[in-house]
């Protein structure tokens, strides 16, 4: 009986900190979506702009179907692009240093699809929404800083790059590939609602994702 009464604190234990993991977490997540509205009014109100001529800047491309397409440019490119309910799947969308900055990936459909920018690619940029299965991320330097994943499909995605502070809220990474992001990195990340993973799911060296209130699903 003893020994049965002891398991049960143990598992009270247990779930009582888990329970403070994830409220640690959604603190996180308030203090760092306010950040990111105050940058975004800020982008908003930046001001006429010399970047014109950058290649994809601001294009709208809003619920356009660009099924197996590339898209590519060696220079800075696709800055603050909308690529909103867009049908990407199995497309190539590559650009330089700095691009993809702000880009706005929202509800887009990018299964099987490859984006790779270079040094400082896609901070800030938005994937909220999106189904990325089986889909290839990968960028530079501090690439994907900034950048929100909250409620899209990552099931078997591959990600490699600087995920610093992103929004992983309700994000699915079952089987994804995470091996190549920084485990410091990945611990910065946060959210509302647990990322969920499974047994299949790849970790970096070191990372917990039970001490960081990930929930497994298998």
């Amino acid at each position: 009986m003893f020994a049965a009464l002891l398991l049960r604190f143990i598992s009270f234990l247990q779930r009582v900190e888990q329970e403070r993991r994830l409220r640690e977490q959604q603190l996180r997540y308030a203090e760092q979506e306010l950040d990111r509205a105050r940058d975004e009014l800020k982008d908003q109100l930046r001001g006429p702009q010399p970047d014109r001529l950058r290649s994809f800047w601001e294009a709208d491309l809003e619920g356009s179907s660009l099924t197996g397409m590339t898209l590519a440019s060696n220079r800075n490119a696709f800055q603050r692009a909308s690529f909103r309910k867009c049908n990407l799947e199995g497309a190539t969308l590559e650009g330089g240093g700095a691009s993809f900055q702000f880009a706005r990936f929202d509800s887009a459909k990018l299964a099987m699809a490859s984006l790779k920018g270079g040094a400082a690619s896609f901070q800030q940029a938005s994937f909220a929404g999106a189904d990325l299965t089986g889909a290839t991320l990968a960028g530079e330097g501090s690439s994907f800083q900034g950048a929100t994943f909250e409620g899209t499909i990552l099931i078997g995605a591959k990600l490699s790059g600087n995920f610093q502070s992103v929004n992983f809220s309700g994000a699915k990474l079952e089987a994804a590939d995470l091996s190549e992001i920084d485990r410091n990195n990945l611990a910065s990340c946060y959210f509302k609602d647990p990322p969920t993973y499974d047994a299949r799911t790849k970790f970096p060296p070191g990372f917990d994702p039970v001490e960081h209130a990930w929930m497994r699903v298998d």
